[in-house]
This record gives C-alpha cells, structure tokens and sequence, in this order.
C-alpha cells in the first residue's frame, strides 16, 4: 500500500511505540526510533510529514529533539507527547521547537487520530500555500509585460488558501480602486491601487493557520508575527521593474497617520499616498466582513468608525472619498457587492459577497476539539 504521508514515530519504551503504531499504523507509514539522535539519523535519510515524540527520554528531549529536527526537515509537523504539569514552561519549550500541539499522556487512541488528521492537513495547505508562492514568484520574475490573469488566478488562489476571508483581496483592491476613482487618478495609478490591493495580504500566507483563524484577539507575539505579513508581502512580489510603486503601497498599507502603524511607524504624509488609501480600503471590509474573533459589524457603524479615527488612522480625505462611492450603508455598490474593475480582473472562483463563513466554522471546529 502506498501511502500520502510518513510519520516518524520518537520513543525510548518499546510499548509505547508499538501502541502508537497500532493506532496510526493502517493509516500511515510509519518510521520509528528509540532515542532522539536515533531519530535524526532517519531525518537525514528520509523527509516526513510529521514527527511524534515523547518529552521524557534519556539523552535529547523530545522538545530538544525537535528543535533540532527544524535544520533537517524544516517542513515537517510536530508534536510532543508529554506528563508536564507546568504548562507555561511547556509552552515556551514548545515555541522554541515550533511544536504545532502537545498531547498531555494519557492519551486517548481517537483524540490523537483527530489531531495526527488536523496537524497533517495543516501540513498539507503548508506545502500547497509554498508551492502558490514560488508559482508566484516565478510568474512575476518572467514577466515583460503584467500579465494580469496570472496574476489573478495565483492571488485569488493564495486568497482562497490562506487568508481568513475568502474574496477579502479582492474586494479591497475594488474599494482602493474606487477611491481612486473618485480622486480622479490618472489611469496608472488606478492600474497600481488595484494590484496594491489584490497583492497586499499574500505575504499572510507565511503566517500559521493558528494565528490566522484565532477566534481571540492577538497575543504581543502574535502581533509581532502578524506585523510581518506586510514585508513578507514584499518579498514575494520580488524585484519587478513594474511593481516598483505596488510594492511601497503594500508595504506600508499598516502605516497611521498618527505614526501608530508599522511596519515603519511613519506618519502622515510621509505614507505613501496608494497606501493610505489600501489602508482605508482594508479597514473597511474588515469592519463590513465576518472575522474568526467577531461578526460584521455592518456598514453604518463602519462608516462611523472609519470618521471616528480619520485624522489619527486613516485619511479623512480618502474616508470621505470611499463612502462617496459606496454610500454611508453601502447603497451605492454593485449587485456583486463590490465597486467594478478598472483592470478587468474576475475571479471566477471567489464569490465576493462570501465573508469568512468557512473560517468560522473552522474556529469553531478548533474551540470545540482543543486543536
């Protein structure tokens, strides 16, 4: 039988091995060590989807283990199996193994099937979600002229993959558009403000599942990660002769009037005009959107919201210039929701007025199994 995926199996008892080969055996190819050097040995030999190993073992720990399994199989999914009982030291060992879940013993045989199931998908949209951006990266290296639809089909993918609101690049680029629109750009800066906002959020695709679909607000270090997507952003767009302004407009489409913003702390008009206005954009279908932590909140207090903060967050030029187009509770948009292309971008696979439902249900899902 051919198998999808390996799992490395980490255990000093013998017993123990047996039992989880049992449990997972059927299922999986199963690889097994009896130490933790025993266990990087196979690691130089054979790449794995997943590595399981137990805390307490004579020479390398388990968390000391996978720390060092990150150097040979970086893409590899791990757990731990553990009897601590101080859980804070737990999790800062685990953060520095970058450990996806522990398992407190005893375990119970259908619980770990559940979650050696959720760690591989995981790993899964991982290894889709890095091919997505070499694809990426590759079409944007190659291009003489923009080529719009590869463009679209590989951001609508990344959107539909990896960020918490299925459509939400989309619709951005549309409201940034109509800003524009209504400010009376030149078509070139129309042409950029719509790939600023198609292009701003892939740069999340390096951010783990975990953080994207949190039904909580953001821990400090959470933030911090989160904070980097805009940079990350910028990488993957690359060194495109074209994408020059794009770029700056991505990077900085966190940035506050107010200097509040990252990922430069600039202020006013020291921000970049294109991101202003992703910015304005951004915040609105956030706010007009269903998220993991929280439900739409509906057009009329979003536009509340917007005024309440332009002049320290956003643009009091281009908060007005939005709901000029849209209306104060979203009146003047189109059938589909949103304001009409300048670039002639569809993306045939997205249903705009589509709002996270998905992600919800997801968050849900992790809140009801403790993944």
């Amino acid at each position: 039988m051919i198998f999808r995926h390996k799992i490395l199996l980490v255990d000093d008892e013998p017993a123990n091995l047996r039992l989880l080969q049992r449990v997972l055996g059927r299922d999986y190819e199963i690889l097994s060590a009896q130490s933790g050097t025993a266990a990087l040995d196979i690691l130089k030999q054979s790449k794995v989807s997943l590595i399981i190993s137990d805390q307490r073992m004579p020479g390398l720990t388990g968390v000391q283990l996978l720390q060092q399994s990150l150097a040979l199989d970086p893409d590899a999914i791990r757990i731990l199996l553990t009897g601590y009982t101080d859980i804070q030291a737990l999790i800062d060992a685990i953060n520095t193994g970058q450990i996806y879940k522990y398992v407190q013993k005893p375990w119970d045989a259908e619980d770990l099937k559940l979650t050696v199931k959720r760690a591989l998908e995981a790993y899964e949209l991982r290894s889709s979600n890095l091919k997505l951006i070499k694809d990426l990266q590759s079409a944007l290296a190659k291009l003489e002229n923009i080529s719009i639809g590869t463009i679209t089909a590989l951001a609508n993918a990344l959107d539909a993959k990896c960020d918490y609101t299925s459509g939400h690049s989309l619709r951005v680029s549309r409201y940034a558009l109509a800003i524009g629109r209504v400010l009376g750009f030149a078509d070139d800066q129309l042409k950029d403000l719509e790939l600023a906002g198609i292009l701003h959020d892939i740069g999340k695709i390096g951010v783990p599942e975990s953080i994207l679909w949190k039904p909580g607000r953001l821990n400090d270090e959470e933030q911090k990660i989160m904070a980097m997507h805009p940079l990350k952003s910028v990488q993957m767009i690359g060194d495109i002769e074209q994408f020059e302004r794009v770029k700056l407009w991505v990077k900085h489409h966190h940035e506050h009037l107010d200097g509040s913003g990252y990922p430069d702390r600039l202020t006013g008009k020291e921000i970049p005009i294109g991101a202003r206005i992703v910015l304005v954009a951004d915040a609105y279908d956030a706010m007009t959107s269903d998220r993991p932590y929280r439900m739409s909140i509906g057009f009329e207090r979003a536009t509340s919201e917007l005024r309440k903060f332009a002049g320290k967050q956003f643009d009091p030029e281009f908060v007005e210039a939005l709901l000029s187009a849209v209306g104060e509770n979203g009146e003047h948009l189109s059938s589909n929701g949103i304001p009409e292309s300048f670039l002639g971008l569809q993306l045939g696979s997205i249903d705009p007025l589509q709002s996270g439902k998905q992600h919800l249900v997801e968050a849900a899902r992790l809140r009801q199994t403790g993944l």
